[in-house]
């Protein structure tokens, strides 16, 4: 499960099979939800807004896109897809090509969602921040969709949400210390790949392997990061040492944690 995004203040110069992208920021729907001028960067959660990285006529921008797919086709207003649409913040490489919010997406609107880093719970209770050593930008494969209001209780909010899901695998051997399941992370030529129009279902398939690398490292934050209101970069802060990467078996459950900051409290 990848459920808990953190991203940069200014997203690092990025390059991919050594090639330098030049990033701009695309201008803003007009009628974008109003909640997509919220800028969120830490403990980005399901219904917040994050940074997407999109190509269009082959230069790649930046887009701010809700946490959480809500497909095309959605009926209703937007209280009413919220509440349908509320756990699709992953979509699992094994069914993306069958389940209708993914199956379309996957094939036409492909992106890339620079992170600083996310969090895994391997009870629940006890958040683990996972990132780069050497603090590099990780792009984690995703699909993205638009859906609009016919309701015209929404025009005044914005009627339009545009929204992304993040594609996950089983785990590496790493990240299998953490949870059952990885976001799909891709570098240089693959990452390119991702984000190239006509891709096939056999070529996007060929690129669903689970991410190993010893630049990966997780360490235990504080239990505060589990509430959805804390967008504090404190909820980023180590208070145990780095889990290491020698060795297979799963990190072991902390005692007694406090009840009170249970995954997903608001």
């Amino acid at each position: 499960m990848c459920s808990r995004l953190n991203q940069f203040a200014k997203i690092p110069a990025l390059s991919l099979a050594g090639k330098k992208l030049r990033i701009e920021r695309r201008p803003r729907k007009k009628d974008e939800d109003l909640k997509s001028e919220v800028p969120v960067i830490h403990n980005i959660c399901p219904t917040d807004y994050a940074d997407v990285l999109t190509m269009q006529a082959d230069e790649i921008g930046i887009e701010r896109m809700r946490f959480g797919l809500v497909p095309s086709w959605a009926k209703g207003g937007k209280r009413e897809v919220a509440k349908k649409f509320g756990l699709t913040f992953n979509a699992r490489c094994e069914s993306i090509f069958d389940l209708a919010s993914y199956r379309g997406p996957i094939l036409r609107q492909r992106c890339l969602i620079p992170v600083q880093g996310w969090l895994e719970w391997p009870d629940r209770t006890t958040p683990y921040f996972i990132h780069r050593t050497d603090d590099a930008p990780v792009l984690l494969a995703g699909i993205w969709d638009v859906w609009q209001s016919r309701s015209p209780e929404d025009f005044e909010s914005g009627a339009a949400i545009t929204s992304m899901s993040v594609v996950t695998t089983p785990p590496g051997r790493y990240m299998a210390k953490f949870h059952d399941r990885s976001p799909l992370i891709l570098e240089g030529e693959s990452a390119l790949a991702w984000m190239q129009p006509g891709m096939k279902a056999d070529g996007l398939r060929a690129l669903f392997r689970p991410y190993e690398s010893d630049l990966l490292e997780a360490y235990r934050v504080s239990t505060t990061a589990n509430l959805a209101r804390n967008k504090s970069e404190q909820a980023l802060r180590a208070i145990a040492p780095p889990v290491a990467q020698a060795g297979d078996d799963p990190v072991q459950m902390v005692e007694d944690p406090d009840p009170q900051l249970m995954l997903f409290e608001r």
